[in-house]
Formats: structure tokens, C-alpha cells, sequence
């Protein structure tokens, strides 16, 4: 098996799924057909975490929607999502979320049942792969897309983010750092998120792009230290869906710049990008979907 992350998609996408089971680094192993000490190398180096690491992460995730969303106790969401003990469970849970189990729970998504529903369907669907969206591939053959591009008026929205500048070929790497970060900080805050991981373009430069990592949040949510907090206004967006590996993006974008220079449009603010597809859930890269969207006057 190469070391990709196109091989390791699959196996990524199998483990998301099944979320509270308990993997040991041998079965991993036998399944990709190489030895222990290669498959902890390898699978650490593409998805930045130790299979250990990723499957525990996914058990604790699950546990936390578990509590969101049921009445269960503790012990009850512990057994259901893989582990043995309360004990160990809520030692696991603190460690990662930074609060009990019970805490985590009392002070989670205040803001109501919905919001915490709608949090717990995102935790799920983000989790998995929170470090690889934006992440390039194999070197892309040419191909072509005709993009369908409609003006769309959008709300306000409050957004979470961690902001960074990096040379045009570190985009996925620093994204890799952000959108991590944002999630960790959201999580363990018990912040509602409201939308899947975005990309907010504030520079495009020749050398360097300044971009802001980060997620739609509920209202009124705030920051801390490097997790900042910007409300996007109400306004009109020039949107398409770019349908394959993110290396395409830039199609989409050039496909969006020319609509708005035909239709005598004004930029009005940062290009964005929304990932709505999660590579941990499908794993062939040319079913990935990504909203691209120019704010315009």
C-alpha cells in the first residue's frame, strides 16, 4: 500500500463508521496488508494522528454526542461507545475535552435542543477528518467542469476561525493546524456549530494567501486567545459546487471571478470556501463537494 492519503481514505471511512468499536493496530495492520511498525508510521503521518489516537478520538466524539442527545447516564454512554469503566471513561473524556462527562453536559449548547441536535450531526460529520479537508492528492490530470453559478442571498453568520498566511503550496498543510484547532476549541467549549468547515480567502497574493480556518457557529459565540469571532453580514453571494478533489478548486474560483466581472458585479468581501463533504465518511475524492462562494455588491 502506498503512502497516500488516497489509500487510506477506505480504511479512514471504515473506522468513522464505526465509531464505538475498539480497533487494535494489529487488525489495522492485517487489513492493509503491512506490518504494525509501518501502518503506525504511515497512517501517523497522513491523517497526523496514531491509529490508537484517531479511533479514541472518534470513541470520545461519540460519546459526546451521545450525551447531548440522550438521557442515558454516563456509565449507560460510556458501555455504548467502547469503553469498560465510568472511571476510565471519564478520565478519557476529561482528558480530551478538557471537563467531566456530566459537566460537559450541563454546560454543552445552551442555547437549545435544536442547536444541540443539529451540533451533535456535525460533530459527527466533521470529526472523522477534521485535519484533511483542503488536502491535495495525487498530481491531477487536466479535466474540465462547467460550473453552474447562481446569486443567493445569505444570512448573517457568526464565525469561529484561527487566521494564518503560508506560501500557496502549505494551504492544505496550514488548514491541516486551523481547522483542528477551531474544533478542538469549539468541542470543549460546548459552542453550537451550525455549518461544516469553511475557508475565508482575505488575501491572495502571488506569494503569500491569508486565510481564516474555521466553522459557523451559533450567535453570539466568542473567542479566546488565537480562536477569534467575526460576524459575516447579511448579503448577496455568487455561489457554485465544485464536484472532486480540492486541487480543482481553483477552476471554481477563476469560473466565479469571471461571472462577476460578465455580470458587472463588485466583490464585497473574502472568496469562501465550505467543505460539505467529509473524507472520513466518503472516501472516493471524486464525490467530494465543495460549496465555493464571492460575496458581491
Amino acid at each position: 500500500m502506498a503512502d497516500t492519503i488516497e489509500t487510506w481514505l477506505p480504511l479512514l471511512a471504515e473506522l468513522s463508521h464505526a465509531r464505538g468499536e475498539r480497533r487494535s493496530l494489529a487488525s489495522i495492520a492485517d487489513q492493509v496488508g503491512r506490518s504494525a511498525s509501518y501502518t503506525q508510521r504511515a497512517f501517523a503521518r497522513v491523517v497526523k494522528e496514531s491509529p490508537k489516537q484517531y479511533t479514541r478520538r472518534l470513541q470520545l466524539e461519540c460519546a459526546a454526542v451521545l450525551l447531548l442527545t440522550r438521557e442515558d447516564s454516563v456509565l449507560d454512554v460510556a458501555l455504548e461507545s467502547g469503553f469498560e469503566s465510568h472511571e476510565g471513561f471519564t478520565r478519557a473524556f476529561a482528558a480530551h475535552f478538557d471537563k467531566s462527562p456530566s459537566a460537559f453536559r450541563r454546560d454543552a449548547v445552551r442555547s437549545g435542543l435544536a442547536d444541540a441536535v443539529r451540533h451533535a450531526e456535525l460533530l459527527l460529520h466533521v470529526g472523522p477528518c477534521i485535519g484533511l479537508f483542503r488536502t491535495p492528492l495525487e498530481p491531477r490530470k487536466e479535466r474540465t467542469m462547467n460550473y453552474d453559478i447562481t446569486l443567493q442571498d445569505a444570512p448573517e453568520m457568526t464565525v469561529l476561525y484561527q487566521e494564518a498566511s503560508c506560501p500557496h503550496a502549505a494551504i492544505a498543510e496550514t488548514l491541516g493546524r486551523l481547522l483542528p484547532a477551531v474544533f478542538g476549541y469549539v468541542t470543549q467549549n460546548g459552542i453550537a456549530m451550525m455549518g461544516p468547515p469553511m475557508t475565508l480567502y482575505t488575501h491572495w497574493g502571488p506569494g503569500l494567501v491569508t486565510m481564516r480556518g474555521g466553522l459557523a457557529v451559533a450567535p453570539g459565540s466568542k473567542g479566546d486567545g488565537d480562536t477569534k469571532a467575526e460576524v459575516l453580514p447579511a448579503g448577496r453571494l455568487a455561489v457554485t459546487i465544485h464536484t472532486g478533489p480540492y486541487d480543482g478548486l481553483a477552476d471554481a474560483h477563476a469560473a466565479l471571478e469571471t461571472y462577476v466581472h460578465e455580470q458587472g458585479l463588485e466583490p464585497n468581501g473574502p472568496p469562501r470556501e465550505v467543505y460539505l463533504t467529509d473524507p472520513g465518511e466518503v472516501p472516493d475524492p471524486k464525490d467530494w463537494k465543495t460549496q465555493v462562494a464571492w460575496p458581491v455588491a
